[in-house]
């Protein structure tokens, strides 16, 4: 899968732990992966939104055959307080764990991610779990005027 490594595109859906409106929707997701020797490597970059940083964070994981693992960590995170106005941040490490499956004529892989956080922060709040899918292909790296260094896809 080494000739996989590079540029890829997709999107994760929010699935079960998330309340309407936001159940089923798409977030897009930029990715650059390197497959090398069963390891997968890279950083990805999410569409903001109100459950989405918009940052772009790093990824480590594995590939064996079809089956494809990575977690992605998010740190000093913005969470918003009960009041629905204010903000503050968290030292908090977030962890999303993606498992899929890999399909060689497609380029693509998805499967489903998911995410069990224990918060141990001043702030009196609950994350609680969730999950839904996801989905990257292989693409090429778009060609614009736009800045992609800004989102760390170099």
């Amino acid at each position: 899968m080494e000739e996989l490594s590079g540029y890829w595109e997709g999107y994760f859906i929010y699935g079960l732990g998330f309340d309407l409106p936001f159940f089923g929707e798409k977030v897009k997701l930029f990715a650059q992966m390197e497959f090398k020797d069963g390891i997968i490597t890279g950083h990805q970059t999410e569409e903001k939104g109100p459950f989405s940083t918009g940052k772009t964070v790093n990824f480590n994981g594995f590939w064996e055959e079809d089956l494809v693992s990575f977690t992605v960590q998010y740190t000093n995170n913005h969470v918003i307080l009960e009041d629905g106005f204010s903000t503050e941040e968290i030292g908090q490490v977030f962890e999303i764990t993606y498992n899929g499956t890999f399909n060689p004529k497609k380029k693509a892989i998805n499967g489903l991610w998911f995410m069990e956080n224990v918060l141990d922060s001043h702030i009196d709040l609950e994350i609680p779990p969730a999950e839904g899918l996801w989905m990257l292909k292989k693409a090429k790296k778009p060609i614009s005027d736009f800045d992609y260094s800004l989102l760390g896809l170099q």
